[in-house]
């Protein structure tokens, strides 16, 4: 199937999504609003130091960006120093898209390592549903909100009905953690293990005016504590369609505190995933994991 090579990010229901070609209105201001509000489970510095999120600070550092428009009408392309950002919303939200992304390939290369020096990374952005949608289908996607598709080497997503900043950064730095694994480290399996990297960026703080990810996803505990997680013996090896499946939101979750908990053993076990080696004792695993469990809590 052609849905077993993308990750996704089923965060709401397809329903949530409203037909038609209504262009969005730029997520990018004439003149400074208040600081945008920080994702969910984001917590902000207390030194004084700008959000990256900023925009004041999205103009600066795309200030020089060369874009053009393409063939295809209403389509533009931005080039940024790391990102191919192509889409039919405006210049202004490609630039925050692609300041945005900026800041989260600084943060996965300081958190996973890995040379990405001389990688374009690629994203694509719709103002329409419907047309996001009907990419999605035939990129084997039917069911996302925002996918990464390890094909095509690209992050996608839609802006239609201005999305909040908080789902914006979100979503970006979860669908990047996919594609930073997989273009620098190779890396898309497991499903867990990818899955639970991303929701570890997509749940980070901003402190100095740099994202770091790693916040606590209260969201996640919640979920962790309302319905026994899984033993690990069990969820290690979880094929697609129960990642993916009814319960997806639990297993995001599970993924999420496993990952939080071996970033926090700081011994080397995930460089040794990223390169592609086998969890370590699973016993010796599940009884760290849960501890931490409970400290979070």
């Amino acid at each position: 199937m052609l849905s077993a090579f993308l990750f996704l990010l089923p965060l709401v229901p397809v329903a949530a999504f409203r037909a038609g070609e209504s262009r969005p209105a730029p997520l990018f201001p004439v003149s400074d609003p208040p600081e945008a509000p920080l994702p969910f489970g984001c917590r902000a510095g207390t030194d004084g130091a700008p959000s990256p999120f900023s925009a004041r600070v999205v103009r600066e550092v795309s200030r020089g960006w060369e874009w053009k428009n393409l063939e295809t009408p209403g389509w533009k392309l931005l080039m940024s120093p790391s990102f191919v950002v192509r889409g039919d919303v405006s210049i202004d939200d490609l630039r925050r898209v692609g300041a945005h992304l900026e800041e989260f390939h600084r943060m996965a290369r300081t958190a996973l390592g890995g040379d990405s020096s001389g990688l374009a990374f690629s994203a694509r952005v719709f103002a329409s549903a419907r047309d996001f949608r009907r990419y999605a289908v035939r990129s084997g996607a039917a069911n996302a909100e925002s996918f990464y598709d390890p094909r095509s080497a690209e992050l996608v997503l839609c802006l239609e009905g201005c999305p909040s900043p908080s789902w914006l950064q979100k979503t970006l730095a979860h669908e990047f953690a996919h594609e930073y694994m997989d273009r620098v480290w190779k890396r898309t399996e497991p499903l867990w293990f990818a899955e639970g990297v991303a929701e570890y960026f997509a749940n980070f703080s901003v402190r100095d005016g740099r994202a770091q990810p790693g916040a606590i996803d209260r969201r996640g505990l919640l979920l962790l504590q309302i319905d026994e997680p899984l033993p690990l013996a069990k969820f290690l090896k979880l094929g697609r369609d129960e990642m993916y499946g009814v319960q997806f939101a639990r297993h995001y979750a599970q993924a999420w505190s496993l990952v939080h908990y071996l970033f926090t053993r700081d011994d080397g076990t995930i460089d040794l995933l990223l390169r592609g080696a086998t969890p370590p004792n699973v016993e010796e695993l599940e009884t760290g994991w849960r501890k931490h469990l409970t400290d979070l809590k």
